[in-house]
């Protein structure tokens, strides 16, 4: 077992995949296609294919690629499902940043705890991330 921070994860694991998707929307969105979804929302192929069917999509477009990463089964289709389902709230409650990011709700009020602070928002919550302690297995 190896110590971290959720912070750490998120850099490594979260923020680059995030910023691929904004990057490849803001310059390139004439390219998506099945493929370049599947590959920027880590679902293969076939899974984009049954989401369109599914949900009478017939291209993808910037809106319709969101619609695509609602319904995928990724983990970073999941948690952007979730952080939707919160509606990307101005001010998150610790419930909040449990449920998006799948923290154990104890660790995300003993990071609270440990800063002090009365409001988790876009500028505490990387400081937040700080402070929740992962075990993670190597």
């Amino acid at each position: 077992m190896t110590k971290t921070t959720f912070l750490e994860v998120y850099q490594k694991n979260i923020a680059p995949k995030l910023e691929k998707i904004d990057l490849f929307l803001k310059t390139e969105p004439e390219h998506l296609n099945i493929h370049t979804t599947a590959s920027l929302l880590y679902i293969s192929e076939e899974e984009v294919n049954e989401i369109m069917k599914r949900e009478k999509i017939s291209s993808i477009n910037p809106a319709t690629f969101f619609m695509i990463m609602y319904h995928g089964s990724s983990e970073l289709c999941k948690l952007l499902k979730r952080e939707w389902e919160r509606k990307s709230p101005v001010e998150y409650s610790i419930e909040d940043i449990s449920y998006i990011y799948n923290l154990p709700p104890h660790k995300v009020y003993s990071a609270v705890d440990t800063l002090g602070i009365e409001n988790i928002t876009s500028e505490t919550i990387y400081e937040l991330f700080s402070c929740i302690h992962l075990d993670i297995l190597q």
